[in-house]
């Protein structure tokens, strides 16, 4: 047998055996129908995901496995906007409540970085890639705990502050900090109840509610004195006293505590309409003449004449006040920006 037929032998065989060995993606896998024997639910979730395209059918898997904690961040951001509803004599925070729903997500986003594609399989036939995503329940329950843990421990430091301090303002601030804490919280008991197989997770030492209601006790004591110069002053000082009475504050005169709004603009007829521009600022002060903060809003409004924009412009006052002056308050307390 000659060399050239000698190659032509084995590359025969070769082929051949190829065309014996198993087809290209092999057996289809149980998880691709549902049931993943080595990821049982009791020790994970699982996710499927399926497209023409790898990457795609791998997101789409990452994407089925989260829809595990979409329902409960959905209804946790309804849980955080009903209990700001519920504070401080029906007012909402909404900033608060924003606040709060963007660390819902944020937290649920650090469990999903816990999530690997565990399998991959291309169906031979119809050439369709097909991806499986698991999350350890283990893995993710001992963080999520960990988690929980911590924020326990700073509601209960924050309580016992607000308890010892001889400050109102600093009690308000240490109560808003477990409020903080116990909301974030509540996220994450969502999301380990989703984790853990009991589906009982750590349930809190504390009400949320009561511990709101406990704040808006604190609101009511402190007293501020509204005060407003710049322009309008009047009418700004009113929609000032306005929005810290129905934010649960005590408006008195000659109080601890003043808040000051300025109210600076210029208008200018353009295109048959009078446009107002502008800036609204408070600012707070204690009777010790420490400034507790400053917080400002840009205002632009416009009207057919200038009584309509001028109208217009002191409700612009009023609702940005009346949404976001608790809120301000607040973050004074616990020294932050608002």
């Amino acid at each position: 047998m000659n060399t050239t037929t000698r190659v032509f032998l084995i590359a025969t065989m070769m082929a051949l055996t190829a065309c014996n060995a198993t087809k290209p993606g092999g057996d289809r896998p149980d998880w691709v129908n549902g049931n993943a024997s080595q990821y049982p639910a009791s020790a994970y979730l699982t996710g499927h995901g399926q497209s023409d395209n790898m990457a795609t059918a791998k997101d789409a898997a990452r994407g089925d496995l989260a829809k595990n904690f979409s329902v409960n961040v959905s209804e946790q951001s309804s849980d955080t906007s009903t209990y700001s509803q519920g504070d401080a004599n029906g007012t909402a925070t909404a900033k608060n409540s924003l606040d709060v729903s963007r660390s819902i997500k944020t937290r649920t986003d650090q469990v999903l970085t816990g999530v690997e594609i565990s399998q991959t399989w291309q169906d031979p036939q119809s050439l369709q890639y097909y991806a499986l995503a698991t999350l350890s329940r283990t893995k993710a329950g001992a963080a999520l705990r960990q988690q929980i843990g911590d924020l326990d421990a700073g509601t209960a430091a924050s309580l016992n502050q607000a308890q010892n301090s001889n400050e109102l303002f600093d009690k308000i601030a240490a109560a808003t900090q477990a409020v903080d804490s116990q909301q974030t919280r509540a996220s994450l008991q969502k999301e380990l109840q989703v984790v853990d197989p009991s589906g009982m997770g750590i349930p809190s030492s504390w009400s949320l509610a009561k511990l709101q209601a406990d704040r808006s006790a604190l609101l009511k004591q402190l007293q501020i004195t509204p005060a407003a110069d710049g322009r309008d002053a009047d009418a700004t000082k009113k929609a000032l006293a306005g929005a810290l009475s129905d934010s649960g504050f005590t408006v008195a005169d000659g109080a601890n505590y003043t808040m000051t709004a300025n109210l600076d603009y210029s208008d200018m007829p353009q295109g048959g309409w009078i446009w107002i521009t502008g800036t609204l600022q408070v600012t707070m002060n204690g009777n010790d003449s420490r400034a507790h903060g400053v917080r400002r809003w840009d205002i632009k409004v416009s009207g057919s004449n200038k009584q309509l924009a001028q109208q217009r412009l002191m409700d612009q006052v009023a609702q940005d006040l009346q949404t976001d002056i608790q809120s301000t308050v607040l973050a004074f307390a616990a020294g932050r920006q608002p």
